[in-house]
This record gives C-alpha cells, sequence and structure tokens, in this order.
C-alpha cells in the first residue's frame, strides 16, 4: 500500500476526495503546494520496497511508521470519519515491529 501511496502522490492515478473538512483541506493545500509531499511520496515507495524485498527492514519501519503516524494524527484531528485506514495501517507496521523485534532491541534499550 505505501508504494501505491508514494506512486500517486507523482502520478495521480487514485481519484482525490471531492468533500473534505475544511480545515484539512487547507492543511492539503498547504502540504500539496510545497515540496514536502514529494519527499514524503518517494519516503513511501522507499520504504514500501524495503518491506516488500525484505531488504532494509528496520529503517524502513522507522519511516513508514513516523509517516502512518502522522497521517493518522492529521485524519484524527482534522478527518475523523477517515480514521480507520491510518490507524489500520499503522497498527499493521507496528506488528511487523513486533516481529523484528530482534532487530529493534539495541533501539529499545534504556
Amino acid at each position: 500500500m505505501m508504494v501505491i501511496f508514494g506512486a500517486n502522490k507523482f502520478l495521480n492515478f487514485m481519484p482525490q476526495p471531492t468533500e473534505v473538512p475544511e480545515q484539512m483541506g487547507v492543511l492539503m493545500v498547504l502540504l500539496m503546494s510545497s515540496p514536502f509531499m514529494s519527499i514524503v511520496g518517494v519516503l513511501e515507495v522507499l520504504g514500501g520496497l524495503g518491506l516488500l524485498l525484505n531488504k532494509f527492514v528496520p529503517i524502513s519501519l522507522i519511516v513508514l511508521i513516523a509517516i502512518l503516524l502522522n497521517a493518522a494524527l492529521i485524519h484524527l484531528f482534522f478527518d475523523p470519519a477517515n480514521v480507520i485506514g491510518a490507524v489500520v495501517f499503522l497498527v499493521l507496521s507496528l506488528v511487523l515491529v513486533y516481529g523484528h523485534r530482534d532487530r529493534f532491541s539495541s533501539l529499545l534499550s534504556v
């Protein structure tokens, strides 16, 4: 999914929602008019490919969880009706972290 959403930021093959809450619309216009979303798109594609190819899994998960956490928070605060998708992907990513917990042990130790 992350490869698809990242690629969509460049190729625009998925339709944009027709109705979004006003604050969410303002935020998205600001983000889309800057290079920010292009950088996020590149990170989504690279992180998704890392997971698909089973290469660089820990760093891919760290990058993707940061993006997914931000997506979940943005939806929670500005578009709560559509938060479930972001939360589901965030939880799935955390499950992958748990599955690779041995590779994260040095990051999680005190």
